[in-house]
């Protein structure tokens, strides 16, 4: 009998254990496919626009060839496809990682251009893409990042394939910043901040010449001047805007854009 009980024990453990091995886990073997061949399935997802997939695939050999022979490159397509997806913040984080790990590398110039484009991105949400709102009287910090990469990229490679196009971007942040400018100087005179008013325009005139803010700029000026009871001030204001301008008023400012008009400047690269 105690023969049959331990039997009949030792019997019941083994079928546990079998019943057990049938629940679980057992990883699927990861395929190991080359660094070429994994790069190029990658580059191929990207040319199609598949950018989430293209995304992973880049992801994927970051991780498993960190020092492969297409380190750097990874690093600019994963950015690139990170910037058409939309996800602005983890491009930034792509591409100065990139910096940092090549700050020697031969495609420099390409990275300031892409990271401009990031920049510039960052102020174009949903609803600044699709609905009329001046997006000059918004922050403009994240432009004011594109307009230095812009900026360093003309200074260090004079001869980049991407000049030509960075100086017409250079330029449109140029004016948008102006006028962002002059929405503050605005905002200070309708709340009868007439010095602080009068500063901000002054600094238009100084900062941003030739674009359509200064003469703006200088009528605030003589307002604000007025109103604080400087004459002198406030004359010469006028007398400035008189020799450049003559006596015309200032021109007409457009309206607000949408995503037909800041973007054929700011977005048309691919």
């Amino acid at each position: 009998m105690r023969v049959l009980l331990i039997a009949g024990i030792c019997g019941w453990l083994c079928a546990c254990s079998a019943v057990q091995g049938w629940f679980e886990h057992r990883p699927k073997p990861v395929e190991v496919v080359p660094e070429e061949d994994l790069y190029r399935q990658a580059k191929e997802k990207l040319d199609q626009g598949s950018y989430s997939r293209a995304i992973e695939l880049y992801q994927t050999l970051e991780s498993r060839y960190p020092f492969g022979r297409y380190g750097a490159q990874v690093l600019l397509d994963l950015a690139y496809a990170q910037y058409k997806q939309g996800d602005a913040e983890s491009a930034l984080a792509t591409i100065d990682r990139f910096f940092k790990l090549y700050p020697a590398h031969q495609r420099l110039d390409y990275a300031y251009y892409l990271r401009g484009l990031i920049h510039t991105s960052q102020r174009m949400g949903f609803v600044e893409r699709y609905f009329p709102i001046d997006l000059t009287s918004r922050d403009v910090s994240p432009l004011a990042e594109a307009y230095q990469d812009f900026s360093t990229l003309l200074e260090k490679f004079p001869n980049s394939e991407y000049r030509q196009d960075a100086e017409q971007r250079k330029l449109a942040l140029f004016h948008w910043m102006a006028r962002h400018e002059l929405h503050v100087a605005r905002f200070y005179f309708q709340r009868q901040a007439y010095l602080a008013a009068a500063n901000r325009a002054a600094y238009i005139v100084e900062n941003y010449p030739g674009t359509g803010a200064v003469p703006w700029a200088l009528k605030i000026m003589a307002d604000a001047y007025r109103q604080l009871g400087m004459t002198e001030l406030a004359e010469r204001a006028e007398k400035i805007y008189a020799l450049n301008f003559g006596a015309a008023e200032p021109p007409a400012e457009e309206s607000p854009k949408t995503l037909l008009g800041w973007v054929f400047w700011l977005f048309r690269w691919d």
